[in-house]
């Protein structure tokens, strides 16, 4: 009887054991996505035109969500050979490999390597010229970790109907009497690219460092002429020293035709940088020769600058600057207003945030409202306050060793952003560097790079 007791004893444990792993096998799949990272939930759409002539310049647009709660990894966008065969593909955007592609039987790969945090949605861009005529039904391919998401689309691409006259059908004449009328009043407001860009204030800064007697580049961004006399609006970021990378020149390349690159022409120095603003005031001092300018008959384009608080929600902007992706000439992007964010020192207005995806070369940039007025400036720094840089990669030769390696320091270039700073931010700064200039001597203010 005690032997049979104590089997049954053994036994019960035995099933009390295999309930209790069974259990904990259930409550660690269940408790997975917090404590392995969870999983991605990824929704895909495609925007394609039905059809388009061949040709026209058309855009395809692929928008992917991250619903998940992990971070979700664009490796490549993958295309199939019937679009490939029939269309031209001028350019995938965003990305930073732009133009590398990997070639598969009937896909041909464009390279990513962005992250979409959870909650996080992307626009990528197809640029595309059909030559051929074709009906493209097919599917989208998104690479992930070697995972493959996809969502299909049709269009088609066809020769451009000309419609012309008939034995039976005249073509239109207008009467002899006929003229024309001036058009309605309309209280529309003009956009800003209706008006004439002031695209010649917006310039491109290169920050060098010297080695064996040359000049070589460490990034890149963009910036703003304020005053005819060389002040220039940029981000902090761009000429502050990094660990690892101290530039030692600043070069200022001028826009003389949007359809050219930018032109290096002049040397400027920071004189005054606010790395919780993320903005920062440079001055022109010298030729790329070191000879010293005459500040009174510069006469550069400056910007007009406008009042970033009479900004309303779903406002048009247009942000001009050099990305860096696609060619070195500048870019403009249009978006709208998007939302604010606050930040305790700084109100209710401490960014703006836009429905456009800026490059992170932009950065420094102008944004203009629809009067053509300077309003804001593209920044890298996160929403919030952060202080960290959002994208900071090694792709220049900071320790210059011949070799482009994790060795290196990475530089605040690459990426893209969504947040704008109020220019009415920078009033202050500018007032303060206006007041510092007039007070010093001149020279005290020329400080030319060393030859």
């Amino acid at each position: 009887m005690k032997r049979e007791w104590i089997i049954s004893l053994v036994a019960m444990g035995v099933i009390t054991f295999i309930l209790a792993a069974a259990a904990a096998i259930l409550l660690m799949r269940g408790a997975a996505p917090s404590i392995f990272g969870g999983k991605p939930q990824i929704n895909i759409y495609v925007l394609a035109p039905p059809q388009a002539d061949l040709g026209e310049e058309i855009q395809i647009k692929i928008m992917i969500e991250n619903e998940g709660d992990s971070v979700f990894q664009v490796d490549e966008i993958r295309m199939p050979a019937q679009l490939t065969d029939a269309a031209v593909i001028e350019e995938v955007f965003p990305s930073i490999f732009p133009g590398q592609q990997e070639f598969y039987v009937d896909w041909t790969g464009y390279k990513i390597g962005m992250m979409l945090e959870p909650g996080e949605r992307r626009e990528f861009v197809i640029k595309l010229m059909p030559w051929q005529i074709a009906d493209v039904a097919s599917r989208m391919e998104i690479i992930s970790k070697k995972k493959t998401y996809s969502t299909g689309f049709r269009i088609l691409f066809n020769k451009k109907l000309v419609l012309e006259p008939t034995a039976t059908q005249a073509p239109p004449t207008i009467p002899p009497t006929w003229t024309p009328q001036p058009l309605p009043p309309t209280d529309v407001p003009p956009t800003a690219t209706s008006m004439a860009l002031p695209y010649r204030s917006v310039v491109k800064i290169i920050a060098k460092v010297k080695h064996s007697s040359y000049l070589r580049n460490l990034w890149g961004g963009s910036g703003t002429i304020l005053t005819p006399d060389g002040l220039i609006l940029t981000n902090a970021h761009l000429v502050l020293p990094i660990p690892g990378a101290r530039p030692d020149v600043f070069v200022i390349a001028l826009t003389n035709d949007p359809a050219e690159e930018p032109v290096e022409t002049y040397y400027a120095e920071p004189i005054l940088t606010d790395e919780d603003l993320d903005l920062a005031i440079l001055r022109i001092v010298s030729d790329l020769r070191y000879k010293p300018v005459d500040w009174k008959n510069l006469n550069l384009p400056a910007i007009k600058v406008g009042d970033s608080n009479l900004v309303e929600l779903g406002d048009p902007l247009t942000i001009l600057g050099y990305p860096g992706i696609g060619g070195d000439t500048i870019t403009l992007t249009s978006g709208s207003v998007g939302g604010f964010t606050s930040q305790r020192a700084y109100g209710d207005r401490a960014y703006i945030k836009t429905s456009a995806t800026i490059s992170g070369g932009t950065s420094g940039g102008v944004v203009l409202n629809s009067k053509g007025e300077m309003i804001a400036v593209p920044t890298q720094l996160g929403p919030g306050g952060e202080r960290d840089v959002v994208d900071c990669r090694v792709i220049t030769d900071t320790n210059m060793d011949g070799e482009v390696d994790q060795r290196d320091a990475c530089v605040p270039v690459g990426g893209f952003i969504n947040a704008l700073r109020p220019v009415n931010l920078a009033l202050s700064m500018i007032q303060t560097a206006q007041q510092m200039i007039r007070a010093t001597p001149t020279s005290e203010v020329i400080s030319t790079p060393e030859k």
